[in-house]
């Protein structure tokens, strides 16, 4: 009775409420196996980073789980769909991630801009803990550790259920929106994502929803998201230096560079795929 009656009221609340809240137990879910194992593995046996293979585990049956495999079965199909994780054809895969690269370029060199010229808190970038005391090899395999979960989970919550979701709903421009918005404040405890950091996000979560809405899978978006965090982590931590020091003009210059030249990939994608 009691769960008859749980299962009438989360079927009555629309859309633009269940479809957050999906998202959100997928984020949370999805991120603390990984994350626990992690810290563990860093207090109790630093230079041996067995978190990183742990790590791929999890990810893989979380993916599987998401995209239809397991119980119950009788919601095996709704989740596949909301997934979109299915690969797209070898052009759209060449010019998603072309199309893709270069914008997200442009829009990683929006993040390195907004840090020139924003004011933002003192501990904006500071890493989690001291990087600097582990090896160099265990370092590396927590930013391929944090790129890939951010990269599979996020974009599995957020391009995946919940976009696909509000879009079947609402369509893709409130769907998209709306993505961008909650993606934005499911980073509110990153102490840099203030509000100068908002175009940043905006134009993160468009390019991604764009990339979503012409290739109808979310595996192109995955592949950036983890390529662009494994890069952008490193110097967001100070673990490399910024590539053009704390100059403003050439990340603006990048910035307008990237976005020209990802210009004509954007089209000849749009092209291919033709979507209605």
């Amino acid at each position: 009775m009691v769960t008859s009656l749980l299962v009438r009221g989360w079927r009555g609340l629309p859309e633009v409420v269940r479809a957050p809240l999906v998202a959100l137990l997928i984020l949370n879910v999805g991120q603390a196996p990984p994350t626990l194992a992690l810290l563990a593995n860093l207090r109790f046996a630093p230079s041996i980073p067995v978190f990183l293979p742990l790590t791929a585990l999890w990810l893989g049956l979380l993916w599987r789980y998401l995209s239809g495999s397991g119980w119950p079965r009788q919601t095996s199909a709704q989740r596949r769909d909301d997934l979109r994780g299915g690969a797209p054809s070898p052009r759209v895969w060449l010019w998603s991630l072309l199309a893709g690269g270069l914008g997200l370029a442009s829009v990683l060199s929006l993040a390195l801009l907004t840090g020139r010229v924003a004011r933002l808190p003192g501990r904006a970038y500071e890493a989690p803990f001291d990087l600097s005391s582990y090896p160099w090899w265990t370092v590396l395999a927590f930013f391929l550790a944090i790129a890939c979960i951010a990269g599979v989970v996020e974009e599995a919550a957020f391009r995946g259920y919940m976009l696909s979701r509000i879009q079947r709903r609402h369509g893709w421009m409130v769907g998209i929106a709306l993505v961008a918005a909650l993606f934005y404040v499911a980073h509110l405890s990153h102490a840099y994502a203030t509000l100068a950091f908002i175009p940043f996000f905006a134009a993160y979560s468009i390019l991604h929803g764009a990339l979503v809405y012409l290739s109808r899978s979310i595996l192109p978006s995955v592949v950036l998201h983890a390529i662009g965090d494994f890069c952008i982590l490193p110097m967001q931590y100070g673990v490399i230096d910024l590539p053009f020091g704390a100059s403003y003009e050439p990340y603006l210059a990048c910035m307008l560079v990237f976005g020209l030249a990802a210009m004509p990939a954007w089209w000849r994608l749009w092209r291919l795929t033709k979507p209605v």
